[in-house]
Protein backbone atom coordinates (compact mmCIF):
# COMPACT_ATOMS: atom_id res chain seq x y z
CA UNK A 1 0.00 0.00 0.00
CA UNK A 2 1.39 2.68 -1.19
CA UNK A 3 4.16 1.15 -3.20
CA UNK A 4 6.16 4.12 -4.40
CA UNK A 5 9.14 2.84 -6.78
CA UNK A 6 8.56 -0.37 -5.09
CA UNK A 7 11.76 -0.66 -3.18
CA UNK A 8 10.26 -2.70 -0.79
CA UNK A 9 8.02 -4.65 -3.23
CA UNK A 10 10.50 -5.80 -5.66
CA UNK A 11 12.76 -7.09 -2.42
CA UNK A 12 9.96 -8.60 -0.92
CA UNK A 13 8.85 -10.18 -4.12
CA UNK A 14 12.26 -11.68 -4.40
CA UNK A 15 12.52 -13.29 -1.25
CA UNK A 16 9.27 -14.74 -1.08
CA UNK A 17 9.39 -16.48 -4.58
CA UNK A 18 13.19 -16.75 -4.95
CA UNK A 19 14.73 -17.64 -1.31
CA UNK A 20 11.14 -19.33 0.38
CA UNK A 21 10.18 -20.62 -3.45
CA UNK A 22 6.45 -19.49 -2.31
CA UNK A 23 3.84 -19.01 -5.49
CA UNK A 24 2.49 -15.65 -4.48
CA UNK A 25 0.57 -12.75 -6.34
CA UNK A 26 1.68 -9.60 -5.54
CA UNK A 27 -0.04 -5.88 -6.26
CA UNK A 28 1.44 -2.87 -5.67
CA UNK A 29 -0.71 0.06 -4.95
CA UNK A 30 0.54 3.99 -5.88
CA UNK A 31 -1.62 6.95 -6.96
CA UNK A 32 1.11 8.22 -8.92
CA UNK A 33 0.63 6.80 -12.56
CA UNK A 34 4.15 7.41 -13.61
CA UNK A 35 5.56 4.93 -10.85
CA UNK A 36 2.84 2.36 -11.40
CA UNK A 37 4.07 2.64 -14.86
CA UNK A 38 8.17 2.29 -14.40
CA UNK A 39 7.11 -0.29 -11.88
CA UNK A 40 5.28 -2.68 -14.14
CA UNK A 41 8.38 -2.17 -16.88
CA UNK A 42 10.46 -3.12 -14.42
CA UNK A 43 8.12 -5.81 -13.24
CA UNK A 44 8.07 -7.53 -17.41
CA UNK A 45 11.56 -6.76 -17.60
CA UNK A 46 12.82 -8.86 -14.49
CA UNK A 47 10.45 -11.61 -15.05
CA UNK A 48 8.69 -11.37 -11.94
CA UNK A 49 4.98 -12.43 -13.26
CA UNK A 50 3.02 -12.54 -10.51
CA UNK A 51 4.08 -8.49 -9.24
CA UNK A 52 1.84 -5.90 -10.74
CA UNK A 53 1.32 -2.16 -9.62
CA UNK A 54 -2.17 -0.39 -9.95
CA UNK A 55 -2.73 3.11 -9.79
CA UNK A 56 -5.08 4.48 -6.87
CA UNK A 57 -5.52 5.37 -3.30
CA UNK A 58 -5.31 2.95 -0.66
CA UNK A 59 -8.50 3.87 -0.06
CA UNK A 60 -9.91 2.85 -3.61
CA UNK A 61 -8.41 -0.42 -3.68
CA UNK A 62 -10.37 -3.50 -3.03
CA UNK A 63 -9.51 -6.22 -2.95
CA UNK A 64 -11.33 -9.34 -0.56
CA UNK A 65 -8.44 -12.09 -0.73
CA UNK A 66 -5.21 -9.97 1.02
CA UNK A 67 -2.91 -12.65 2.95
CA UNK A 68 -0.46 -10.09 4.22
CA UNK A 69 -0.69 -6.80 3.94
CA UNK A 70 2.68 -3.87 4.31
CA UNK A 71 2.44 0.01 4.26
CA UNK A 72 5.74 1.49 4.55
CA UNK A 73 5.02 5.48 5.32
CA UNK A 74 2.00 5.93 4.15
CA UNK A 75 1.51 9.56 5.46
CA UNK A 76 -0.95 10.13 8.53
CA UNK A 77 -4.49 8.65 7.79
CA UNK A 78 -3.78 6.16 4.83
CA UNK A 79 -1.98 3.94 7.40
CA UNK A 80 -5.65 3.77 8.89
CA UNK A 81 -6.70 3.08 5.19
CA UNK A 82 -3.91 0.27 4.70
CA UNK A 83 -4.70 -1.43 8.19
CA UNK A 84 -8.89 -0.96 7.63
CA UNK A 85 -8.72 -2.47 4.17
CA UNK A 86 -6.39 -5.59 6.09
CA UNK A 87 -9.06 -6.28 8.69
CA UNK A 88 -11.91 -5.86 6.20
CA UNK A 89 -9.92 -8.30 3.78
CA UNK A 90 -9.15 -10.74 6.87
CA UNK A 91 -5.36 -10.70 6.53
CA UNK A 92 -3.11 -13.49 8.44
CA UNK A 93 -0.84 -9.97 8.83
CA UNK A 94 -0.53 -6.61 8.80
CA UNK A 95 2.77 -5.05 8.91
CA UNK A 96 2.65 -1.05 8.81
CA UNK A 97 5.17 1.55 9.21
CA UNK A 98 3.17 4.58 9.99
CA UNK A 99 4.16 8.54 9.31
CA UNK A 100 3.01 11.82 9.39
CA UNK A 101 0.18 11.64 12.87
CA UNK A 102 -1.50 14.31 12.21
CA UNK A 103 -5.07 13.30 12.50
CA UNK A 104 -4.33 12.88 16.23
CA UNK A 105 -2.34 15.82 16.51
CA UNK A 106 -5.10 18.59 15.12
CA UNK A 107 -7.59 16.32 17.48
CA UNK A 108 -5.36 17.12 20.54
CA UNK A 109 -4.37 21.03 19.52
CA UNK A 110 -7.80 21.71 18.77
CA UNK A 111 -9.42 20.80 22.37
CA UNK A 112 -6.82 21.20 24.93
CA UNK A 113 -7.63 18.81 27.67
CA UNK A 114 -6.43 19.13 31.09
CA UNK A 115 -4.06 16.70 32.55
CA UNK A 116 -0.83 16.07 34.03
CA UNK A 117 0.80 15.40 30.33
CA UNK A 118 0.22 19.68 29.90
CA UNK A 119 3.76 20.45 30.99
CA UNK A 120 5.27 18.22 28.38
CA UNK A 121 2.57 18.78 25.33
CA UNK A 122 2.72 22.55 25.43
CA UNK A 123 6.78 22.30 23.81
CA UNK A 124 5.67 20.97 20.07
CA UNK A 125 8.01 18.55 19.78
CA UNK A 126 6.85 16.69 22.63
CA UNK A 127 3.01 16.99 21.53
CA UNK A 128 4.22 15.42 18.20
CA UNK A 129 6.24 13.05 19.95
CA UNK A 130 2.82 12.10 22.25
CA UNK A 131 0.64 12.47 19.22
CA UNK A 132 2.68 9.88 17.72
CA UNK A 133 2.27 7.87 20.94
CA UNK A 134 -1.49 7.81 21.13
CA UNK A 135 -2.45 7.31 17.47
CA UNK A 136 0.04 3.99 17.07
CA UNK A 137 -1.34 3.08 20.43
CA UNK A 138 -5.24 3.45 19.55
CA UNK A 139 -3.90 1.52 15.87
CA UNK A 140 -3.11 -1.40 18.32
CA UNK A 141 -5.92 -1.42 20.50
CA UNK A 142 -8.39 -1.44 17.44
CA UNK A 143 -6.33 -4.56 15.62
CA UNK A 144 -6.17 -6.52 19.04
CA UNK A 145 -10.35 -5.62 19.26
CA UNK A 146 -10.53 -7.89 15.69
CA UNK A 147 -8.23 -10.64 16.99
CA UNK A 148 -4.81 -9.47 16.11
CA UNK A 149 -2.27 -9.90 18.53
CA UNK A 150 0.45 -6.82 17.72
CA UNK A 151 3.61 -5.57 18.32
CA UNK A 152 5.24 -1.96 18.11
CA UNK A 153 8.97 -1.96 17.73
CA UNK A 154 11.57 0.13 15.82
CA UNK A 155 12.91 -1.68 13.10
CA UNK A 156 15.59 0.64 12.09
CA UNK A 157 17.74 2.75 13.93
CA UNK A 158 16.67 6.65 14.09
CA UNK A 159 19.80 7.08 13.08
CA UNK A 160 18.61 6.72 9.66
CA UNK A 161 14.72 7.68 9.80
CA UNK A 162 12.63 9.13 12.76
CA UNK A 163 9.58 7.29 11.19
CA UNK A 164 11.13 3.52 12.48
CA UNK A 165 8.08 2.66 14.68
CA UNK A 166 6.47 -0.68 13.05
CA UNK A 167 3.07 -2.00 13.98
CA UNK A 168 2.38 -5.65 13.18
CA UNK A 169 -0.88 -7.53 13.75
CA UNK A 170 -1.14 -10.88 13.54
CA UNK A 171 -4.36 -12.77 13.77
CA UNK A 172 -5.17 -14.98 15.65
CA UNK A 173 -8.69 -16.32 17.75
CA UNK A 174 -11.09 -13.48 18.31
CA UNK A 175 -11.79 -12.64 22.11
CA UNK A 176 -15.08 -11.51 22.40
CA UNK A 177 -14.76 -11.26 26.43
CA UNK A 178 -11.56 -8.71 25.16
CA UNK A 179 -13.51 -6.30 23.18
CA UNK A 180 -15.46 -4.40 25.91
CA UNK A 181 -12.34 -3.64 27.79
CA UNK A 182 -10.60 -2.61 24.58
CA UNK A 183 -13.48 -0.33 23.40
CA UNK A 184 -13.03 1.41 27.19
CA UNK A 185 -9.57 1.85 26.85
CA UNK A 186 -9.78 3.52 23.34
CA UNK A 187 -12.83 5.98 25.12
CA UNK A 188 -10.53 6.59 28.24
CA UNK A 189 -7.39 7.44 26.39
CA UNK A 190 -9.47 9.96 23.85
CA UNK A 191 -11.08 11.51 26.86
CA UNK A 192 -7.71 12.02 28.12
CA UNK A 193 -6.10 13.77 25.43
CA UNK A 194 -8.77 15.81 24.47
CA UNK A 195 -9.62 13.76 20.93
CA UNK A 196 -13.00 13.34 19.41
CA UNK A 197 -12.23 10.17 16.43
CA UNK A 198 -9.30 8.54 15.66
CA UNK A 199 -9.37 7.65 11.60
CA UNK A 200 -9.05 4.13 12.03
CA UNK A 201 -12.10 3.91 14.61
CA UNK A 202 -14.34 5.87 12.16
CA UNK A 203 -13.78 3.88 9.41
CA UNK A 204 -14.54 0.73 11.28
CA UNK A 205 -17.32 1.92 13.03
CA UNK A 206 -16.62 1.18 16.30
CA UNK A 207 -18.10 4.95 17.55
Amino acid sequence: MGSGKGYLTFALYDYLHNVLKLNTEITGVEYRQDMVDLCNRIAGKSGFNQLNFVQGTIEEFESEHINLLIALHACDTATDDAIYKGIRAGAELIVVAPCCHKQIRREIEKNKAENELNFLTKYGIFLERQAEMVTDGIRALILEYFGYKTKVFEFISDAHTPKNVLVVGIKSKERDDKKAGILKKIQETKTYFGIDYHHLERLLKLS
